[in-house]
């Protein structure tokens, strides 16, 4: 462990062990793509902003509730990971009283998704769209990393099998492990904490969200329409970038659904 306030290392060293680690680094030049329906789209170009939903009111994409966002799996009701196993070891850790953390932590962290790709998904667009009217924006992990807040946190999504006993290296590490099931995502996730005093009312709509600004024209690279999109679907996209951002340019989709 860290001291805060010496920066030097207190008590003893525990070993981390690869097969356990959730924190996935990307490329720079990875390409980042993000599908969504039209008034989504409209929102972020009209608003300058990335909207950032709570963690607890995410959904899967099938259309119910992610239920194993930023929680233990099944498998740590069976065992422990090596390296949980062994910081409790060496730390001589009593997790008593703390097993209803994750739920709280899961109210109060927010999360945007992207897609690690280097072309168009036909499943993404049939698992984040609701109908063709509706584009995807595309960017890269060097835009996000350099144009995006610093405290933000910026890795890709590890897969795991449900019965993969997940370790909480921090408070956030369970929100970047997700099941197997859903590895098509590729997902590449921006994770905000919690701030310094910030106050949270679970029951409140203005605290099911948060909204990051960002400066449009650095993290949108393209504009891509539905494969399906009609011309006044498209008409309306070259309108919205027109009036919010000039130097980008629609591009039709190179799929056919």
């Amino acid at each position: 462990m860290i001291h805060r306030a010496t920066r030097r290392i207190v008590g003893p060293i525990a070993p981390v062990f690869s097969e356990d680690w959730p924190f996935q680094e990307v490329a720079d030049s990875q390409i980042l793509w993000r599908y969504m329906d039209l008034r989504k789209f409209e929102d972020i170009v009209r608003s300058s902003t990335l909207y950032f939903p709570r963690a607890d009111k995410l959904k899967d994409p099938f259309g119910g509730q992610d239920f194993f966002e930023g929680r233990l799996s099944p498998g740590n009701l069976r065992r422990r990971s090596r390296s949980d196993e062994a910081f409790r070891q060496g730390y001589k850790i009593d997790d008593r009283g703390m097993q209803d953390y994750p739920e709280i932590h899961r109210t109060v962290v927010f999360i945007s998704c992207w897609h690690r790709n280097t072309r168009e998904s036909f499943r993404m667009w049939q698992a984040y769209t609701s109908s063709s009217e509706s584009v995807v924006i595309v960017t890269s992990a060097k835009a996000l990393r350099r144009f995006l807040p610093d405290e933000l946190m910026k890795f890709a999504v590890r897969y795991t099998p449900l019965d993969f006993p997940r370790t909480e290296f921090s408070h956030n590490a369970l929100f970047y492990y997700k099941p197997s099931g859903y590895s098509f995502e590729c997902e590449y996730r921006l994770l905000r904490s919690p701030q310094e005093d910030e106050v949270f009312y679970s029951d409140k709509p203005e605290d099911e969200f948060r909204r990051i600004a960002i400066r449009a024209k650095k993290i949108i690279h393209r504009v891509i329409t539905h494969p399906n999109a009609i011309q006044d679907t498209k008409s309306k996209v070259e309108e919205m970038l027109r009036a919010h951002l000039p130097s980008r340019r629609r591009e039709d989709s190179a799929l056919e659904l």
